[in-house]
């Protein structure tokens, strides 16, 4: 091979590499949705009286989170939020008006006057608060994980304990209700949603704390491997 061919099969060496480097590059990065607007969730569509379910992930929450501090007010209208509570949020619960409603009814009442931005955490994690209207010392929590194969959605819920001081009182003692679609370990809950529980409620005194299962199985566990705060022992 003479002199010339070697230099331009070296220069087409370097080339391929080049391309290579810039392929491998741009598939490595990850792209941060709060920089983006989500496509638009499907229609919401009814075959007579029935709701078509569409089949879709929980992308579309990100539209919410951009620009800071969020669009709270807008996901709360959206009606994809309330398919969203129905389909996930599907445990029993006793704790509001003695188990008369179904959980996801009773997460959209925590929500009735919202507190809070629709903040995002490491491109995956979102949460927002909101509280019961004219009740608003009874406040709940939604933290969503967007990056798992079926998104994890929990709701979080405080509700004074009728005991002690009265619930407008600093002191006053709460408990707290974690509910999740998928099963949790109640012992070792995900870091992120530690850290979005003392982000939401740092000063409410927990009592009680409980993780209760998809299938209605309770787990009392210390506040403060919540991230709660407990209540104060006489």
């Amino acid at each position: 091979m003479s002199g010339e061919h070697q230099i331009i099969m070296r220069k087409l060496i370097q080339l391929a590499a080049l391309l290579f480097t810039i392929t491998a590059t741009s598939r490595a990065q990850i792209t941060d949705p709060n920089n983006l607007i989500a496509p638009p969730p499907p229609p919401i569509q009814f075959r007579g009286k029935h709701l078509v379910k569409p089949v879709t992930d929980l992308q579309w929450l990100w539209q919410y989170t951009a620009p800071a501090p969020g669009n709270e007010g807008g996901l709360l209208v959206d009606p994809h939020f309330h398919e969203m509570l129905r389909t996930n949020l599907t445990a029993p619960q006793s704790f509001y008006r003695d188990g008369n409603l179904p959980l996801y009814d009773v997460a959209e009442t925590y929500f009735g006057t919202h507190t809070n931005a629709v903040r995002s955490q490491d491109n995956r994690y979102i949460a927002f608060a909101g509280c019961v209207p004219h009740l608003c010392e009874d406040q709940g929590l939604l933290w969503i994980d967007t990056a798992v194969q079926h998104p994890t959605v929990v709701f979080a819920a405080t509700e004074w304990t009728t005991e002690g001081a009265p619930v407008e009182d600093p002191n006053a003692a709460f408990n707290l209700w974690l509910f999740s679609s998928r099963p949790l370990d109640a012992e070792h809950p995900p870091t992120a949603l530690i850290a979005a529980i003392q982000q939401w409620n740092p000063q409410q005194h927990i009592k009680t704390a409980l993780v209760i299962d998809p299938d209605g199985t309770p787990h009392q566990v210390n506040p403060a491997t919540l991230g709660a705060t407990p209540a104060p022992t006489k």
